[in-house]
């Protein structure tokens, strides 16, 4: 899919009217962080932009409006969704993509759809846009050294990175770590260790 100014200048404007503020502006700081991070490792960084621009379009969505839009990709809740539905709103942010701005793009829509929890084999541009979510410059919790340990690394090994990262978070939060999250760290330290 090519990812014209026209739709980025849709996407950017139906975002201002749409979220808050302070998640607008990270949404847009994930953005430009995910197009870098595209850039480093040869993936489209306009697909990049687009999908970190999208990731967090359904975040402020209450309970109801998550289940109901989620529930339009077809797929059944898992449990975990029905414990912390606030997790819906990936797959109500992909939903919305293809909706709203008519995004058929599989990687985009994955993307979207997995930034918050991973899975196993993401294709490189749904790592990127899991990392730019994490790492980006308005997160309080990351800092210029944890930023610089990250670079000259290979993309799988920063992934790993930063997924250990955010389960020492939600362990010390006492909030639940997705099964996903936790095969796909267990994936790559498998392909480490080979």
């Amino acid at each position: 899919m090519d990812i014209t100014d026209n739709l980025i200048q849709k996407i950017d404007l139906y975002l201002k009217q749409h979220l808050l503020e302070k998640r607008y502006a990270h949404s847009l700081s994930t953005a430009i962080t995910a197009s870098e991070l595209c850039t480093l490792y040869n993936v489209d960084a306009g697909k990049g932009y687009a999908a970190g621009l999208l990731h967090d379009i359904a975040r402020d969505f209450d309970t109801d409006d998550l289940l109901k839009t989620a529930s339009r990709d077809g797929q059944s809740l898992s449990s975990e969704e029905k414990d912390v539905p606030e997790l819906l709103h990936a797959r109500a942010g992909a939903v919305m993509a293809k909706e709203l701005f008519n995004i058929d793009d599989l990687e985009i829509i994955e993307a979207i759809k997995f930034h918050t929890t991973g899975s196993r084999g993401m294709c490189d541009l749904a790592k990127i846009v899991f990392i730019a979510d994490y790492i980006e410059p308005s997160r309080k919790h990351i800092t210029k050294e944890y930023v610089k340990n990250l670079e000259n690394k290979e993309l799988n090994e920063i992934l790993e990175i930063v997924l250990k990262s955010m389960v020492e978070y939600l362990i010390k939060k006492e909030k639940k770590v997705s099964a996903k999250t936790i095969q796909l760290l267990e994936d790559l330290e498998n392909e480490r260790k080979k």
